[in-house]
C-alpha cells in the first residue's frame, strides 16, 4: 500500500491564506450550504419568498462583517428587493395572461384561476379572437390618435393633479405606442336590453411596449411596461336608420381597472414602496376621471341624435351606504405579551366614486355608523367594495404603510333587487372579521311631493350620524354660451365652473372664441333643493378673470314641470356690453326610497307605486335577468291543492281552512327580503309565518306548477332516492302543524348562489322550530359549513352561538372560493350545532343536517327553506 504524500509546502509564489481570507472563506462556504438547503426546500415545498429574503440576508450579513456597513441600511435594500421581486412577478404574470393563447391558458389555468380571462371561467362570455386580428391590423394607424388624447385629454388633468404634490408643469415629451396592440379575451352581449340600444361587456388587457417620456418641475422621466386590464362596457345608443345604424357610443370601464408600470430614468428613484403608489394612484384616478362609471367615454357617430343623452344620461338610481361596525378584525399593531389592536378605517368605492370612513384607534371592533351616498349609473355587472385597513402614520400620506385587513363585496343588482339589504359580511383576503353594512336604493322622481317624505326620513337618520346626507338629484347640462367679449380684441379662452354647495365642476377650455361650445353635462347632489343654489362662471382661463356669472335658486325648480328645464338661455351677469347668455338644461330629481318587497319584475316596487319610476332611464334599459316563474292575475282566485295522505306526512290543514287568504302575503321584515335573493314565499307563493306566532302557519299557494317547481330543489337534494311520484307526492303536501321540518327537527333558511367572482355564497337566515332538549331546556345553537369533500379547518365557517333559542337568527354571509369547473364535484353541508354546556357534557351536539349538491342550485330560487335532518357522524366534534 502506497504511502500518502505528504501535503505540498508552500512557496513563495502562494503566501498562506491570512486571516481575513480563511473568514471569508468559511463565510461563503456556510452560504453556499444554506443556500442550497433553502433551495432544495423551495424545490420541494413550493414558491415562497422566505427563500429569497433569507437569501438576501445572508448575503448583507457576509456583506456588513466585509465592509462594516450599517445593517439597518442593509435590510432595508433587502426589503425593496423582495417587494419589488413580487411585483415584477405579478406583472410578468398579468403579462403574460394578457398575450398568452389557448394552449398557453390551458397549461396555466390551474395555478392562476382568478386571472384567467371571462370566457375560461364564465360560460356566458364568447371569444373574440378575430377581433384581436382586426385590432392587431389597425393598431399602427391608432398613434395619432393616441398622442392627441394623452396632449389634451390625459396632460392637463395630471397637470392639475401633481401640482397638488409641488410638481408643476407636467408634460408628454415622447409617446411610442409600440407594436402591442390590447386584447379582449373574452366579450358577452346582452339580449334583454331597450330595443333603442346594444350593451355588451369586454374583458379588456393591455401589456404592452409602450413608452412615455414626461417632464415634471423640469426633470425628465419615463414610463414603460404599462399593463391594463379590468373589465370595459360598450353601449351602442341610440339605434337609428341610417349608416352606420348606431348613432353613438358610451366606452367606460364598470369598475377601477387594475394599473401598473415601470419608472425609467430619473424617476427610477422613485420606484419604490410609497412614493411609487402615489403616482400609481394618480394614473389610475385619472383613468377613472376620464372613463370609469359615472364617467364615461362619448364617441358620437351620427349628427341628429340627443346628445344629452349619448353624453350625460341620467342614473338609474342613488344607494345610501351605512357602515355600521365591524367585529373581530385581524391585530396588526402587535403589543406586549402577544396582545394588540388596529387603528382601522372603511374605503368604499363605487365605480371611480371613493369614500373613507374616519379611523377608530386601539380597536378591532370598531363603530362607525358612517353614511355616504353614490350614483349608480348601472345595475348589472358592477358591485361596492368596501376595503378595510389599519392606519399607520406616513410622511408621504400613502396607504403603503397602512395594513390591509379584508375585503367586502356588495352587488348593485342584489341592492335593487331587494330595495336594501342590512347584514354582516365575512371579510375576505383576512384571517377573521366581518363587517356590518346597509345599503338602501333610492330611485329617482320628477314629483315634488316626494320631497317632504325624504327630508323627514334623512332628520331620522340625521340624529345617529353627522354625515351629510342628501334629497335629490341635480342634472346640468352645459350646452354653450354666446357673445361674451363682443367688444374688446382679445378673444377668451373661455370654461364654465359651477357649485351647488361644497361641489364643483368644470367644462374643459375652449381656445379663442367669443361662442363656446361646450357640451358637457354635471350631476350633483343636493341636501335640500328648497334652500340650496346653482352657480356658474365663465372664466378666461387666459386672464382667469370672470366673464360673467349666474345663480339660480333650485326652489324655483320644484315649480316647473317634471322639475325640468330644457334649452334655456339665461343671461350672465357682469359680462361685458350685457348681451352674453348661457344656454342651459336643468333636472330636477328627488330621491325617492324603493319598498323592501319584490312586485314580481325583478326590482323593488316603490312606496305607492306599481312599478319602477319611468323617469329613470338607465333603470329601464339596463333590467335585470327575467324570471321564468308564472304568476296569477290578482283577479283570479289561488286554487287550493287538495290533501292527499302519505305515510308519516299527514296533512294538518283542511282544505277550507278558516284563515285561507286568497293571496299569498311575504313575511314583513323578513331579513330574507332585506338581504340576498328572494324568500321562499316570493319564490313559491307560500306565507311564511314568524317563528313566534302561536297561531298554526297555513299553506297559502298560487298555483300547484309554483309550488311543485319551487319545493323540487331541496326535496330532491335532501332525498334522492325518492321517486318522481313519490317527489311528486311529497310536492303536494304541505309541512306539519308546527313547522317542525320533515323530521321534527325544525328548519333552516339559507341563500345559495355562485356569483360571478367564482365564489360560492351562503348566507345563513335563520333557524325556526328546533327541538328542545330532554330536560326541556333551550339550546344554544350554531351553524357549522363544510364544502365536502374537504373537511379541513380552511373549508369550516361559523356562525355566532345563540343562546337559549329555538328561533335564531343569524343573517351571516360566507364564501367558497371555487372554479366553475369544480361546482358539480362539491357538496355543501350546513350542520346545526347545540353549543350547551361543556363540549365532554354535551349530550347531542348534532341536532341536525342539510346536504345540497353544488352542482344542482337553481339561480331562479336562491332564498330557501330547508328542512333538517338527522345529523350522519362524519367528524366528531
Amino acid at each position: 500500500m502506497e504511502e500518502p504524500q505528504p501535503a505540498p509546502e508552500a512557496t513563495e509564489d502562494s503566501p498562506p491564506p491570512t486571516g481575513i481570507q480563511k473568514t471569508l472563506r468559511a463565510l461563503y462556504v456556510a452560504f453556499d450550504i444554506i443556500s442550497k438547503s433553502l433551495q432544495w426546500i423551495n424545490d420541494h415545498m413550493g414558491n415562497f419568498n422566505v427563500y429569497l429574503f433569507i437569501k438576501y440576508l445572508l448575503a448583507s450579513i457576509a456583506f456588513y462583517f466585509v465592509a462594516c456597513a450599517s445593517f439597518g441600511w442593509v435590510t432595508l435594500g433587502i426589503i425593496y428587493l423582495v417587494i419589488s421581486h413580487e411585483r415584477k412577478g405579478k406583472r410578468d404574470l398579468r403579462g403574460a395572461l394578457a398575450l398568452a393563447d389557448e394552449s398557453t391558458l390551458k397549461n396555466i389555468f390551474a395555478a392562476s384561476m382568478h386571472e384567467m380571462p371571462a370566457w375560461v371561467t364564465f360560460p356566458d362570455m364568447e371569444r373574440v379572437e378575430w377581433l384581436n386580428k382586426i385590432i392587431r391590423q389597425l393598431w399602427p394607424y391608432a398613434g395619432q390618435y393616441v398622442k392627441d388624447l394623452c396632449k389634451y385629454s390625459i396632460e392637463p388633468s395630471m397637470r392639475t393633479a401633481l401640482e397638488e404634490y409641488k410638481l408643476n408643469g407636467f408634460q408628454f415629451e415622447k409617446i411610442i405606442l409600440g407594436d402591442t396592440p390590447p386584447r379582449f379575451s373574452g366579450v358577452k352581449v346582452y339580449d334583454d336590453t331597450s330595443r333603442h340600444e346594444i350593451i355588451m361587456d369586454m374583458d379588456f388587457a393591455y401589456a404592452g411596449d409602450c413608452k412615455f417620456e414626461v417632464s415634471v418641475s423640469k426633470f425628465k422621466m419615463g414610463i414603460k411596461d404599462l399593463q391594463i386590464s379590468g373589465r370595459l362596457r360598450i353601449v351602442m345608443k341610440p339605434l337609428v336608420r341610417q349608416i352606420p345604424l348606431v348613432g353613438g357610443l358610451q366606452v367606460f370601464f364598470l369598475n377601477n381597472p387594475d394599473v401598473d408600470f415601470n419608472l425609467i430614468g430619473l424617476a427610477d428613484v422613485f420606484d419604490m414602496p410609497g412614493l411609487s403608489d402615489i403616482l400609481r394612484s394618480i394614473v389610475t384616478e385619472q383613468i377613472g376621471h376620464m372613463m370609469v362609471l359615472p364617467n364615461r367615454y362619448p364617441i358620437q357617430l351620427v349628427e341628429d341624435i340627443d346628445v344629452v343623452e349619448l353624453k350625460c344620461p341620467a342614473p338609474a338610481g342613488v344607494i345610501r351606504l351605512n357602515v355600521i361596525e365591524a367585529q373581530n378584525l385581524m391585530k396588526k399593531d402587535i403589543g406586549i405579551m402577544g396582545t394588540g389592536k388596529s387603528d382601522p378605517y372603511c374605503i368604499l368605492r363605487l365605480g371611480a366614486q371613493k369614500f373613507q370612513t374616519k379611523t377608530i384607534n386601539n380597536t378591532v371592533n370598531p363603530k362607525w355608523d358612517f353614511f355616504c351616498e353614490a350614483l349608480a349609473n348601472v345595475i348589472r355587472r358592477q358591485r361596492i367594495s368596501i376595503e378595510c385597513w389599519d392606519y399607520d402614520y406616513s410622511p408621504l400620506k400613502s396607504y403603503e404603510n397602512d395594513d390591509y385587513l379584508g375585503r367586502a363585496n356588495l352587488d348593485v343588482q342584489e341592492i335593487w333587487k331587494n330595495g336594501e339589504v342590512d347584514m354582516w359580511v365575512p371579510l375576505s383576503e383576512a384571517k377573521s372579521g366581518r363587517i356590518h353594512i346597509r345599503a338602501t336604493w333610492l330611485d329617482l322622481s320628477d314629483s315634488a311631493d316626494s320631497l317632504q317624505l325624504q327630508l323627514e326620513e334623512i332628520r331620522a337618520l340625521q340624529v345617529s350620524t353627522k354625515n351629510p346626507l342628501h334629497s335629490a338629484v341635480l342634472m346640468v347640462w352645459v350646452d354653450s354660451a354666446k357673445k361674451l367679449n363682443p367688444s374688446h380684441k382679445q378673444i377668451p379662452d373661455p370654461f364654465v365652473r359651477l357649485y351647488v354647495g361644497n361641489e364643483k365642476g368644470e367644462t374643459a377650455v375652449r381656445q379663442r372664441t367669443n361662442d363656446p361650445v361646450f357640451e358637457e353635462g354635471f350631476t350633483f347632489l343636493v341636501r335640500n333643493p328648497r334652500t340650496q343654489e346653482l352657480k356658474l362662471e365663465v372664466i378666461d382661463q387666459k386672464t382667469n378673470q370672470i366673464q360673467g356669472k349666474v345663480e339660480l335658486d333650485l326652489n324655483v325648480f320644484l315649480k316647473e314641470r317634471k322639475l325640468e328645464v330644457i334649452g334655456e338661455d339665461y343671461s350672465l351677469s357682469g359680462a361685458s356690453g350685457g348681451l352674453s347668455t348661457l344656454k342651459l338644461n336643468i333636472t330636477l330629481r328627488i330621491l325617492k326610497t324603493a319598498l323592501k318587497t319584490d312586485d314580481g319584475d325583478g326590482g323593488p316596487q316603490e312606496k305607492g307605486e306599481a312599478e319602477i319610476s319611468s323617469s329613470s332611464p338607465a333603470a329601464i334599459s339596463e333590467p335585470p335577468p327575467s324570471s321564468s316563474s308564472s304568476s296569477i292575475p290578482p283577479s283570479t282566485p289561488a286554487p287550493s291543492i287538495p290533501p292527499k295522505e302519505s305515510a308519516g306526512i299527514p296533512d294538518p290543514i283542511p282544505a277550507d281552512g278558516p284563515e285561507q287568504k286568497s293571496a299569498p302575503v311575504r313575511e314583513p321584515g323578513s331579513v330574507a327580503d332585506q338581504s340576498e335573493g328572494q324568500s321562499v314565499a316570493a319564490d313559491a307563493d307560500v306565507s311564511v309565518p314568524s317563528p313566534g306566532e302561536g297561531t298554526e302557519p297555513l299553506a297559502e299557494v298560487a298555483s300547484v306548477e309554483e309550488v311543485m317547481s319551487s319545493a323540487a330543489t331541496p326535496l330532491t337534494q335532501m332525498f334522492p332516492s325518492a321517486t318522481s311520484s313519490e317527489a311528486s307526492s311529497i310536492r303536494q303536501r304541505t309541512t306539519p302543524a308546527n313547522n317542525a321540518g320533515m323530521h321534527g327537527l325544525g328548519r333552516i333558511q339559507l341563500t345559495v348562489k355562485y356569483g360571478p367572482r367564482n365564489n360560492l355564497i351562503i348566507v345563513v337566515h335563520q333557524i325556526e322550530n328546533l327541538p328542545k332538549e330532554e330536560d326541556g331546556e333551550l339550546p344554544d345553537p350554531y351553524v357549522k359549513l363544510y364544502l365536502l369533500p374537504d373537511r379541513s379547518k380552511d373549508s369550516k365557517r361559523k356562525t355566532d352561538v345563540i343562546k337559549d333559542d329555538c328561533n335564531p337568527k343569524y343573517d351571516e354571509r360566507f364564501e367558497y372560493p371555487i372554479p366553475p369547473n369544480e361546482l358539480t364535484q362539491r357538496t355543501l353541508e350546513v350542520n346545526v350545532i347545540n353549543k350547551k354546556g361543556l363540549l365532554f357534557l354535551q349530550r347531542s351536539p348534532k341536532m341536525g343536517q342539510v346536504r345540497l349538491d353544488c352542482g344542482l342550485l337553481d339561480s331562479s330560487k336562491m332564498t330557501q327553506w330547508y328542512d333538517l335532518a338527522p345529523a350522519a357522524d362524519d367528524d366528531e366534534e
